[in-house]
């Protein structure tokens, strides 16, 4: 185990770039992360101590933190894939970050996320007509990643996966947004699928159950979520990649501890309420936004009062409760919703016609970059803001997050501009 606590690696800024890693998948699963685990090394030990954080949250008594810690260094030593353990045994050895940590940071992250993901009709980014008259509109899939962790920040990264021994060695087949040493999947796309997870506060399974569900996972017998979601997207090497439906259903089926899925393939979007041996669906082909409340949870009564310093999505938890998390949940998805009610109500209002009648309104990417900018989309605890478009696989834009609210993300934008919204031919 590490005799000392690490030196505090400095955070990024909000304007230094992602780093972007390119994965081999030909390579054997200990060779591929060989770069990015050198050059990560200092920043992967600096967050060790976020282990004994989130150990001291849960457990008051020292003796008992120290004892699981040490359990911990015997016991994790392996996840569900055999893969996926070889790829983090690779980081472990060339970064000289202990193996329970790495798997601690591979089965746990996705259960501690607040984050922001949808999907709208956009009007990519282009010079020619038809991107103004609304022709080559398709849905775009925006997401945000919020935690209070900040250390984590320094960590985030871009990779591409790549095929060398293929037909296409330099084809970039999934690219994801994660944390240098997490090898699962929170944030990803490839043509025709992108996906993204959002953390889900409360369960109807029995907490037993639940608790029964992330001990097998933890020691390895049963498969993470960013297992199972890495698997979805990863196409296969002899079968044809699956459509959005039959991902969908899959996943519907899958034993999955407590969360939102959010799915897109460009003509639709999908929301996954997913619970252990449960799940309900919500789709659109126009425009659809989740946050971190159930859609059967009551929007809160009062008026929830922006503030400029949240403290970590843990603090809010523990301190003020599920009703705090979940009113913050409901005041981003609102804003959003507002925006696009607007956006309609524009449409109708030019044309003065039923909304029955009217024809799919859309969006100018730009204009959906600014919508998920604005607080409080983004937020003082935004890790990342992205916009994916699973029509061509890519990432069509990616920033990251600050610890501060600037002047412009703090405007109003309840208004729509003229040149931001079209009628879908």
């Amino acid at each position: 185990m590490d005799a000392f606590l690490p030196r505090r690696i400095p955070v990024p800024s909000r304007k230094d770039p992602i780093p972007t890693y390119r994965i081999n998948l030909s390579l054997p699963p200990s060779a591929r992360y060989v770069r990015l685990a050198a050059d990560f090394s200092p920043q992967m030990k600096g967050i060790i101590p976020l282990f004994d954080q989130v150990l001291a949250q849960a457990i008051p008594f020292r003796w008992l933190r120290s004892l699981i810690k040490s359990l911990a260094w015997l016991l994790l030593r392996r996840v569900y894939s055999a893969e996926e353990t070889e790829e983090i045994r690779g980081i472990s050895e060339v970064s000289g970050v202990d193996m329970y940590f790495l798997v601690a940071l591979n089965v746990l992250l996705d259960s501690m996320l607040g984050c922001t993901s949808g999907g709208v009709v956009t009007r990519p980014k282009s010079n020619g007509e038809e991107n103004d008259e609304g022709g080559n509109s398709r849905m775009m899939h925006f997401r945000t990643l919020d935690w209070g962790m900040e250390q984590l920040r320094s960590i985030l990264v871009v990779l591409e996966f790549v095929e060398s021994k293929s037909d296409e060695p330099d084809k970039v087949i999934v690219r994801t947004v994660t944390y240098a040493g997490y090898v699962g999947v929170l944030t990803g796309v490839r043509e025709d699928l992108s996906i993204s997870l959002n953390f889900r506060p409360n369960h109807s399974c029995s907490t037993l159950q639940l608790r029964m569900h992330q001990l097998l996972i933890l020691f390895g017998f049963r498969p993470s979520i960013s297992h199972i979601l890495r698997s979805s997207i990863f196409p296969s090497t002899t079968l044809a990649a699956p459509r959005l439906g039959e991902v969908s259903a899959t996943l519907r089926q899958e034993k999955i501890a407590p969360c939102y899925l959010i799915l897109c393939d460009g003509d639709s979007t999908v929301v996954i309420e997913k619970d252990l041996f449960s799940a309900t669906t919500r789709t659109s082909d126009e425009f659809i936004v989740h946050t971190n409340n159930d859609t059967s949870t009551p929007a809160p009564k009062e008026k929830v009062q922006a503030s400029k310093k949240r403290p970590p999505i843990s603090s809010i938890l523990d301190t003020l409760g599920t009703e705090a998390f979940l009113k913050d949940s409901w005041e981003r998805s609102a804003c959003l919703q507002k925006k696009w009610d607007a956006v309609k109500e524009d449409q109708r209002r030019k044309i003065n016609v039923e909304e029955s009648e009217l024809a799919m309104p859309s969006v100018r990417e730009e204009t959906l970059v600014q919508w998920v900018r604005k607080y409080p989309t983004m937020n003082g605890l935004s890790h990342f803001g992205c916009v994916m478009d699973p029509k061509i696989g890519e990432i069509g834009w990616l920033e990251r997050g600050g610890f501060w609210l600037s002047a412009e993300s703090l405007m109003s934008t309840d208004g729509v501009d003229d040149d931001n919204t079209t009628m879908s031919d």
